[in-house]
């Protein structure tokens, strides 16, 4: 069987430069698992800023898809400007020559966020499937988290109002992408996702969509290693989230909540970010809206780490919150249970599948600062506690990471929609 993926990540081919620190590193741990299954040939396109031919390396056929960006800064302007549906058009030809060269017998769109679903009109007789990220229509409602955009506008520097990279002009994108993903959903055949939040929406747009769960394949080191304490780190509790992205990720959350701790709790702690640093552009404005510095209130920006990176410092933390707007299956979340940490995490978007409260750990309301640090006092004092939390999560983490079975469901869910595929008269040409 040949399968051609369309992913935001570049997958395997970067280990051909070296490069540990890539976006979407379980593509890459998918990637490696689905490859040597003898029945599955597998070919892979991507974005890229870098014109490249198609290449082979470690037994993957990989198709660079060139997207440039201009390097005078009027022109990179001017293209922001541009119209969604122009830079689609220009950039469906190269998707359309990459399935016409690669000749697959099922295509995989990992995600709908992006503009790969553009090619399902244009093909036939061959079966798309979709895996679902996140979704942009739910995640706009959830964009501002509650803070006025107005406020947020006004604390950007005018640099860049002028280039057109504002929070502002990035929600106009982000819906105009939205409206894109619906259109996509609404003529999904088939659709591969994770939670009871995807599956419900994904029903609401497109009831007549045939639905299959496949879980995913982590980063290897927190396979690796696991949490293991015997006590709470003594007089100073080690609190670690994983934050990047949007302004629905909850930084401001963070703020707040270490305020609270610092002023009513007695508790001594710090609070690492992976993800973050000083000079994020939401970091600054976040601190200027709640007027709360990072450093006055014990949290410390780590930057963006590397997997084996993050995972030491997980196993080395006490607690692990998760303090999004909004979110599907944040794989952050899915990592702290695998490495067996006591979690406490936003009751948001599909997170309630990943653990159950008061078994696996804690969720709490999402953009509620009071609650969260509560939640943290109340596992300070009980150790035993939050162990079990981790223990239960560790072992519900292995079940649905399992590298074997999802690689193995994964390949029957391909044959499935294959079979599906013949029985409804399809054509079998390209056009």
């Amino acid at each position: 069987m040949k399968v051609l993926w369309f992913s935001l990540s570049p997958c395997g081919s970067m280990r051909r430069k070296g490069s540990n620190l890539v976006i979407q590193g379980w593509m890459i741990s998918l990637e490696d698992h689905i490859k040597n299954n003898p029945d599955i040939d597998l070919h892979v396109a991507f974005l890229s800023d870098v014109e490249n031919e198609a290449f082979c390396f470690e037994g993957v056929h990989y198709y660079p898809i060139f997207h440039s960006k201009s390097k005078n800064p009027v022109k990179r302007v001017l293209e922001r400007k541009a119209s969604l549906s122009k830079i689609d058009a220009r950039l469906l030809p190269a998707m359309l020559k990459i399935v016409e060269e690669s000749k697959p017998d099922l295509i995989h769109i990992h995600g709908t966020e992006e503009r790969f679903g553009l090619i399902a009109k244009h093909i036939s007789g061959i079966p798309v499937v979709y895996s679902i990220q996140g979704l942009l229509a739910p995640y706009a409602e959830k964009y501002f988290s509650g803070m006025p955009d107005k406020d947020i506008f006004w604390h950007e520097s005018l640099y860049d109002k002028v280039k057109l990279v504002s929070y502002r002009n990035e929600y106009e994108n982000f819906c105009k992408r939205a409206e894109r993903e619906k259109a996509f959903l609404k003529d999904a055949e088939y659709i591969l996702g994770r939670t009871f939040w995807d599956e419900y929406v994904t029903g609401l747009l497109n009831p007549e969509r045939k639905y299959y769960v496949v879980d995913e394949i982590l980063r290897c080191p927190f396979y690796n290693l696991r949490w293991d304490k015997q006590r709470f780190t003594e007089g100073r509790i080690k609190i670690v989230s994983t934050i990047s992205g949007g302004i629905y990720k909850g930084y401001e959350v963070v703020l707040k909540t270490a305020s609270l701790l610092k002023r009513y709790s007695g508790i001594g702690f710090e609070w690492s970010i992976a993800g973050y640093d000083g000079q994020d552009k939401w970091v600054k404005i976040a601190e200027k809206l709640t007027n709360i510095k990072s450093k006055e209130v014990n949290v410390v920006l780590k930057g963006l780490l590397d997997a084996p990176e993050l995972s030491e410092l997980l196993v080395d933390s006490d607690l692990y919150l998760q303090v999004s707007h909004i979110e599907n299956s944040p794989n952050s979340v899915c990592e702290a249970m695998l490495v067996g940490m006591p979690v406490i995490a936003s009751f948001s978007g599909g997170t309630a599948s990943l653990l159950d409260n008061g078994l696996e750990g804690i969720l709490v309301q999402d953009g509620d600062p009071y609650v969260l640090a509560g939640a943290v006092v109340e596992l300070s004092k009980r150790f035993d506690l939050a162990k079990k939390y981790g223990e239960n999560a560790r072992r519900r983490a292995l079940a649905r990471h399992n590298r074997e079975r999802i690689s193995s469901c994964l390949a029957d869910v391909y044959n499935k929609i294959l079979e599906d595929y013949k029985k409804h008269s399809h054509e079998d040409s390209f056009c």
